[in-house]
């Protein structure tokens, strides 16, 4: 038996006059960073009390991105990339993540494209290899075709794949103490490289000439 839940109906005092002024003061208070009394029951609409706490002045701490703090690392990037894959092009995501988009031909089956994104993660080029997990800080993802339309056309899910935190699959494509750093090669340039022999390897399965097994085995490929 379905339970049904009634949501009762709540007045907001939204044309109250001396409400309203009250929320213009806060307003305002809020975007000059000044002190907002707060009483013991959470309230700050009501008239100040002995007992009162005050929001401390400042701002609300906002997330910085790894290029923000280290600029230099994303020109180092920049570089690689358009030295490596020059026809990939650099984006932001709404959440501030940067990403580059671009197309890669593994030749294997004729003119067949794929069109992939490698998303760094907010706190790319601050975490120790150790900390990092599978494939580093750059995740890469498959834009089109759909990874998951392929999973359900073949019938098969491939074993080198990762679920982010969005629930959105990516491609497993190294661990990351074999992604290389430094004067050697960049993260995105370095991952999109493991991508292009996960989409190899993937190609090879399509035209028959590799086994899903061989695919899939640990460390195999």
């Amino acid at each position: 038996m379905q339970t049904q839940i009634t949501i009762p109906a709540v007045h907001f005092a939204a044309d109250d006059e001396a409400l309203k002024k009250k929320r213009e003061e806060l307003k305002k208070k809020l975007l000059e960073g000044k002190k907002i009394s707060i009483a013991p029951t959470g309230n700050v609409t009501g008239p100040e009390t002995g007992t009162a706490i005050k929001i401390p002045t400042g701002k609300l701490a906002a997330l910085k991105q790894w290029y923000e703090k280290d600029p230099s690392l994303l020109e180092a990037e920049k570089a690689a990339m358009n030295h490596a894959f020059p026809a990939f092009v650099l984006d932001k995501l709404d959440d501030g993540r940067l990403c580059w988009y671009g197309s890669l031909n593994i030749g294997l089956m004729g003119d067949n494209v794929w069109n992939v994104m490698a998303v760094y993660d907010n706190d790319h080029g601050f975490r120790s290899k150790e900390s990092m997990g599978m494939g580093g800080t750059v995740k890469i993802y498959l834009v089109e075709p759909d990874i998951n339309e392929l999973i359900s056309n073949l019938d098969w899910r491939p074993h080198h794949l990762l679920i982010d935190s969005n629930n959105q699959l990516y491609l497993c494509t190294t661990e990351a103490q074999y992604v290389k750093t430094g004067n050697e090669v960049t993260f995105a340039e370095s991952s999109l490289a493991w991508a292009v022999k996960w989409l190899m390897c993937f190609e090879l399965v399509l035209t028959g000439d590799m086994t899903t097994a061989e695919f899939d085995k640990p460390h195999g490929i």
